[in-house]
């Protein structure tokens, strides 16, 4: 080839890397990486950093029916965020950039979804060999996952009477309580509570016997005609209670001989108000990166 017919090949590739050195660098594309969970296990944190030619990572979370998807960014550097794609639907659902937040859930959902959560920084923000570091805290959980277990309710002698204080919130909307009754007797409850989304359960042998939610009503009772276990369960919808909130509630439960009524117990501790609840940080399962 003449060497007159190599300059324009040439000046084009002069102005074609002139035109590079302005834009900014682009990022690796890679597979996302798949995020799983271990048995018993409803946490998993990824570790890793970014930097100017590598500026976003992607993993991608399978998430279950019913259960609520929860992410939590850790990081020293303010000019790192996170966006979440649902796969599912092709929703964008957030981007950390524009809301300054650095943790983010999803409420539960009827179907499983795939998602995808991008860490990234704006790569002009970072120097050369800057190489911050981060860690992603993806959580999976249901309403059982958060229940605290079961609490035995005993009576003293002489008291016909016994009283639990608690508070529910949106990751620990339900308490149950277990009472043993003897055949003859009648099982009462009251649930004093200034939040009118708590409501109480009574079930005995797999059988629900009364729902507050249903009748509208604070107070229950019912004569015993075989003894067993009862179960009290103190609910309420986790969207019916504001994220940093807590309902406070008093569980009353009464047992004394069929046919002889007994008054409202009195000078019980007092129920606790609807408060504002204290941030929970997130327990890491697994290490991955």
């Amino acid at each position: 080839m003449s060497p007159f017919r190599r300059v324009p090949f040439i000046a084009t590739a002069f102005v074609i890397g002139i035109a590079g050195a302005g834009m900014a660098p682009a990022a690796l594309a890679s597979s996302p990486v798949t995020v799983t969970f271990q048995p018993n296990t409803h946490w998993v944190q990824e570790v890793d950093t970014l930097n100017r030619y590598d500026y976003n990572h992607d993993y991608s979370v399978a998430i279950e029916p019913g259960k609520i998807l929860q992410i939590n960014l850790i990081t020293r550097d303010p000019n790192i965020f996170f966006k979440i794609k649902n796969e599912t639907s092709g929703q964008q659902l957030v981007d950390t950039y524009k809301t300054g937040a650095t943790t983010w859930s999803a409420p539960a959902g009827t179907a499983a979804a795939t998602y995808t959560i991008q860490v990234y920084v704006q790569p002009d923000a970072l120097q050369r060999d800057e190489k911050p570091k981060y860690a992603l805290q993806i959580g999976q959980y249901g309403q059982s996952d958060m229940q605290i277990e079961a609490t035995p309710v005993t009576f003293e002698a002489n008291n016909p009477w016994a009283q639990e204080v608690g508070t529910l919130d949106a990751q620990g909307s339900a308490r149950d309580y277990t009472v043993a009754m003897a055949a003859g007797e009648t099982l009462a409850v009251n649930l004093i509570t200034q939040n009118t989304n708590v409501h109480f359960k009574v079930e005995a042998n797999g059988q629900k016997l009364v729902d507050s939610a249903d009748t509208h009503a604070t107070t229950w009772s019912a004569p015993v005609t075989a003894a067993g276990n009862y179960t009290v369960n103190v609910y309420a919808d986790p969207s019916a209670l504001p994220s940093g909130t807590r309902a406070g509630y008093a569980l009353q439960i009464g047992h004394y001989p069929q046919n002889e009524a007994q008054a409202a117990p009195a000078g019980m501790t007092a129920v606790p108000a609807s408060t504002a609840a204290p941030a929970t940080p997130a327990t890491a399962g697994t290490s991955g990166n």
